[in-house]
């Protein structure tokens, strides 16, 4: 066992919100991701507001923008286009929009397959690499959904399923 603590990613995508300060994002998604050290947010975005409010419990916040719905890079510091890398520990974590990509890594976080769709929650293991989709809290195909990745000696995946409303 290690001496460090674990270091605990959430990720979220497709949140669509409508209102600017994001006050349409489920709280439910908001209290899953609460713990966490870094919040990604992996595309349709459509309010910067939503950052703010993934961030105000003091996680660092990424946004991996969709250039079709998203706000233009520049607009906010933490909305970014990917691939965004980090080394995690022993293990490389890729941030990306789509999936499959042409990045190596071996946990790969993406928010909906290449082509579109999606908003359903995926995990699997790809070619050695593990790959995560969170699926959407707000417009789920199944279920309402994030994801909590927990990097220590190992990497486990918690799809959160949120209740409804």
């Amino acid at each position: 066992m290690t001496n460090t603590k674990p270091y605990v990613v959430g990720l979220i995508a497709d949140t669509h919100c409508k209102l600017p300060d994001g006050s349409d994002l489920p709280e439910s998604a908001l209290e899953a991701l609460r713990e966490c050290d870094l919040i990604v947010h992996l595309g349709d975005l459509t309010s910067i507001g939503v950052l703010d409010r993934l961030g105000a419990a003091g996680a660092e916040v990424v946004g991996i923008r969709n250039p079709k719905l998203d706000a233009p890079v520049g607009t906010d510091s933490r909305l970014v286009d990917g691939p965004v890398l980090r080394q995690i520990g022993n293990r490389r974590l890729a941030m990306v929009r789509e999936y499959p990509c042409d990045v190596e890594a071996d946990v790969i976080a993406f928010g909906v397959p290449v082509g579109g769709g999606g908003h359903d929650h995926r995990v699997a293991l790809v070619d050695g690499s593990l790959i995560v989709s969170p699926g959407s809290p707000n417009l789920p195909v199944r279920h309402e959904t994030v994801a909590v990745l927990t990097f220590d000696e190992s990497v486990d995946v918690e799809i959160v399923h949120l209740p409804t409303a």
